[in-house]
Parts: C-alpha cells; structure tokens; sequence
C-alpha cells in the first residue's frame, strides 16, 4: 500500500482512513456484525498505521451475541493474515436492569452527577426532576431464539425515557463502567497512525439505542473525543416490517432531538443554556438509511414454504432485510479504505474545509438509501432471459422514489446513485431509467446534480444502488409526519416515556412551552421552566425555513454576495 501522508495536496490523494464504530441497541450490534463479516477492515488493518474499534452498548447481551461470534472468526481471520490481534479493539458491554428501587435511588444523586460536568447545575439544582416515577415497572432483557430469530415476547421494549435512565445510572453512579469504555474506546482512537472517522448507529425506532444515543454521543463527541474525530451519526429508520413500537411515536421524539442537534440555529439555543457539551455531536454528519425498498423486495416470495408458520417468515423476511442494508452500507463505508465515505459527506457540507461550507440549518439530513432492485424468485427466477430480468429491474428502479422514505415533491441539488450489478445485468437503458427516476428529486438546470457510478457485483444474482440524497429536512421524511400522528393519539404520560435528550434538565423537548408562547419545550412536573427560542410549529414541522437547501444558502449568502467583485 502506499505511504501517503493524510491529505496528499499534490496529488489531491488521500491516505486510508480508519472507521471506528459505536452500536447502540439491536440495530446498532447489528450494523457491527456487518463491518466484521466483510473482509475489508482486514485489508486496511494490513498497514500498520491503522486500527479498528467497535464499541457495542446494550440493555442486556441477548442482541449482541452474533456480533460476539463474529468478532472471534474475525479475529481469528487476523491470526491466518498474521495482522496483530492488537491492532483491533471489538467490545460489548451489557447493561444489566436495575430494580426500581436502584434506578430510582440513583435518579435522586443525579444533580451531583451531572454538577461535575456542569457547574450550573449546584449539587441541588430546583430544576430537576426524576423522569422515572418510582414503582415503575420495567421490562424484561431476557430475550427467546429459535434457529437464530428472535420469538418476541410481551416485555422487552424499553421505552426511550428508561433506556436513558438506564445509560445515566452506568455512566455516572457506581464503578462507571460506561465512563471507562467510552475512555477506552476513545483512546483506541488515538492510537490510530491515519485518520479516523467514527460511526454512531442505532435504530431512530424502538427505545434503546435511540434512548441512549443522546447521551452518549454528547460524552463521547464533546468529552472523550475533544470534537477532534468526525463522528457520523448512522439512524436506521423503520420499515412497515417492523413491530408497531418501532415505527410509532418515539421516532417522532427521536427526529426531533436529532434535529435540535443538526440545525445550528436550534441547537444555539441549546448551547446558550446549558454549554458547549450540549452543541451537536455529529460532527461529521446524519445518515438516515430507510429500508423500506428492501423490505418490499425482500419479503415478497413466489410461494411460502408449507409448514411455515407466517409469523416465522415474517420475522425472516425483517432479519434478511435489516442484514441487507447494514451488508450494502457497511460494504460502502469500507469501499477505497473510508475515502469514500468521506467524499460522499463533502457535498453535505461535513468534511470539506471550513470556509467551504455554508450550513444547511435544518436541512442537514443525508438519506442513504439502499435500493435493493432484484431478488431471485420474485418476477423473475435464475435462468430466465435476460430481458425479463431487465423488466423487473426498470420496475423496482421506478419504486425508488415511493419507497426511499422522502415525501413527493421534495427537491435537492446533490444526489449520488452508485449501483452495484453483475457485469451482463446492468445496460445503457437500466442507467438512464435511474437518472430519470432520480432526477424527480433534483432542482431543475444546473441547480441540479446527479453523480452516478458502476461497481461489479460478485452475485449474479444480487443488483442494488446506493442513493446518496443530500439536504433533507426531517419534515421531508414521511416516517416524521406518520410517528407525530401516533405521538399525538398518546397520553400525557405515555409521551414522557418516547422523550429522552434534555430530561436530565427538566425538559420534554417535544412539547409545548406552558410559560412561553408558541415556544417548544414543557418542564417536568416539578422542574423549572427553561426559555427555548425554537418556535414550536419548527418542532412540529409545520415550518422549514426555506424549501430547499440552495434557498437556505442563498439567503445567507446575500450580504456578502454584495461584497462580490465583478469582472469585465
């Protein structure tokens, strides 16, 4: 491999990047498991310089078994290569369920916790309040498998509130031990002789990745980390697929704590309160990666195998679906030893210089959309003529746009399409049925651009693209209207338990001020109020502030467009 030096300003070159990874919840380990069953993070830990850290955080170790499987054959294939074990760090660590009476105890010390990281709070602060009543009962991490798929049971969901509860108490009470390994992990990091990038994913459904993200990311961006390493925030959204918890209200509360991060001028008013720890974590970014495409291609069979019980093929259908896209995007992260993935976060704004970038406020949002376009046994079966092979994919080129996870009429000026084929499936025709699919989303003339690549595919049977769509606000996101119509039909108390980011100050951030008009953000019952400047129909997504990223920048352009000099 050759020895360039980090950014080759010759050349324009760049050396290897080193991608790192925290998994939140079962999406998260899930998404670990992927990067270690490709092969390529061997191939970049061939160099010296280069290390691998993969940190997998859960409610209990039933999710994270697979990926402690596979971190053994992985490092087991790094023993055959001769690469040194040392130059990897994969870890889990299972968070155990405490009684009531424990979380409930540690609650009461958390204005001490958190006065050590943030002098305004005292010791005794008036404005803090458990977010946990006492007597609560809490579900259950034990978790049944057959053949490998999980059997669900009635308890095991642990809404965002608790699953935050949970992370707080393991970070700060006791032996700390998730203050240590966010430690550890960080000092991995900088061991590392090339530069790094850090991937954050969990699931913006269910509870407990998207419970603990909020935190974690802030102590490991805006503590460990000193926001010296880009970290990627990675949030799989949810399918129809998925069990009806995954895809209601706490996805709604999720997109809006993301939100209140990406958008500078939100997450200013955060900052002004309560301090730098408090600024956006995801320095490098927010890929949402949608897997509705995927689920339609992959759970539709010609016929269902007799003696197959539904509820089992349907769970199949999900756990081949989520392996698909965590496989394609874990493959395109690695893809030129993480240059790609740093090129593709250059047109969001994230990894150029910083005189290059005007920020596109509320429209920070990346789609990463998987689109997968074949499967055999459906329309089509090995074999068959190559024409008919064709049909089936123009077909699924055309649900792009229903199932990419973006409203109609939603319009941008980047798009990257890289479609992965065999080498007799792919043709001129297929290529321009893409760019005309994907040219819906696009601004018309040269405010638009759409860039497109070809890889070959080891499957012949297996074709997809990778659509890459920047400047997304997350009102453009159908899951964030059909999640605030299932927050909406909630209770009051049922809404507290779908918040997480801002509890530990007394806030539920995606309610209504009861002190300032028309302002989001509702104390707790015995909790100070705090005033947020963020318009509460902003947090509804009844209002974006431009519709377009290019309008957005325009208008922060125009003064100093004034300053322009012109030339004959």
């Amino acid at each position: 491999m050759a020895q360039l030096s980090i950014y080759h300003s010759a050349t324009g070159k760049q050396s290897p990047h080193c991608i790192h990874i925290v998994g939140l919840g079962k999406a998260g380990a899930q998404l670990i498991d992927s990067f270690l069953r490709t092969g390529e993070v061997e191939d970049l830990l061939a160099d010296p310089r280069a290390r691998f850290t993969a940190l997998a955080v859960d409610i209990g170790e039933a999710d994270m078994r697979q990926l402690q499987q596979y971190a053994d054959s992985f490092y087991a294939r790094l023993a055959e290569r001769g690469i040194p074990a040392n130059r990897a760090q994969i870890k889990t660590v299972a968070l155990t369920v405490p009684t009531p009476q424990e979380l409930a105890d540690s609650m009461q010390r958390f204005p001490t916790f958190l006065g050590s990281e943030y002098p305004r709070f005292g010791g005794a602060p008036d404005h803090f309040a458990p977010w946990i009543e006492t007597g609560t009962p809490f579900p259950t991490a034990e978790k049944r498998y057959a053949a490998q798929l999980e059997q669900p049971a009635e308890n095991e969901h642990f809404p965002r509130a608790l699953a935050k509860a949970i992370y707080g108490r393991a970070y700060y009470d006791g032996d700390r031990a998730l203050y240590r390994e966010l430690a550890e992990f960080a000092r991995s990091i900088d061991d590392t002789k090339l530069p790094s990038m850090v991937l954050m994913a969990f699931g913006i459904g269910g509870g407990t990745g998207s419970g603990m993200v909020v935190d974690l990311a802030r102590h490991l961006t805006n503590g460990q980390l000193g926001r010296r390493v880009p970290v990627i925030g990675v949030g799989v959204l949810p399918c129809t697929g998925d069990p009806e918890y995954q895809r209601g209200a706490s996805v709604y509360t999720t997109l809006n704590d993301i939100d209140c991060m990406l958008d500078e001028a939100k997450n200013e008013q955060i900052v002004s309160i309560w301090g730098d720890m408090y600024k956006n974590p995801f320095t490098g970014g927010f890929l949402a990666l949608p897997q509705q495409q995927s689920w339609e291609r992959l759970h539709r069979y010609t016929t269902i195998k007799p003696g197959v019980r539904p509820e089992v093929r349907h769970r199949q259908a999900v756990h081949v679906t989520n392996k698909f896209v965590d496989d394609s995007f874990a493959r395109y992260v690695v893809h030129d030893y993480g240059r790609e993935l740093f090129r593709i976060l250059r047109p969001a704004g994230f990894t150029g210089a910083p005189h290059e970038r005007i920020s596109y406020g509320d429209r920070n949002w990346t789609i990463f959309d998987v689109a997968k376009l074949t499967h055999p046994g459906v329309q089509v079966l090995p074999g068959e003529p190559i024409g008919k092979w064709r049909t089936a994919i123009s077909d699924w080129i055309g649900y792009i746009p229903q199932w990419c996870g973006l409203r109609p009429g939603f319009k941008t000026e980047y798009i990257e399409a890289h479609t992965f084929a065999a080498r007799a499936k792919w043709n001129a025709t297929l290529q321009k049925k893409l760019e005309d699919t994907l040219s819906e989303f696009l601004l018309p003339g040269d405010s638009g651009t759409l860039r497109t690549t070809e890889g070959e595919f080891f499957d012949e049977l297996t074709l997809y693209t990778n659509v890459i769509i920047t400047g997304a606000a997350k009102a453009d996101l159908t899951a964030f209207t059909e999640a605030r119509d299932a927050y909406d039909a909630l209770s009051p108390s049922e809404r507290l338990t779908t918040h997480a980011w801002l509890l530990e100050l007394g806030v539920m951030l995606s309610e209504p001020s009861e002190q300032f008009e028309g302002l989001c953000g509702k104390p707790l019952a015995g909790a100070t109020g705090w005033k947020l400047d963020i318009p509460y129909a902003a947090l509804r997504g009844d209002v974006t502030r431009f519709p377009t990223a290019v309008q957005l920048t325009t208008a922060a352009m125009a003064a100093p467009v004034q300053t322009v000099v012109p030339t004959p």
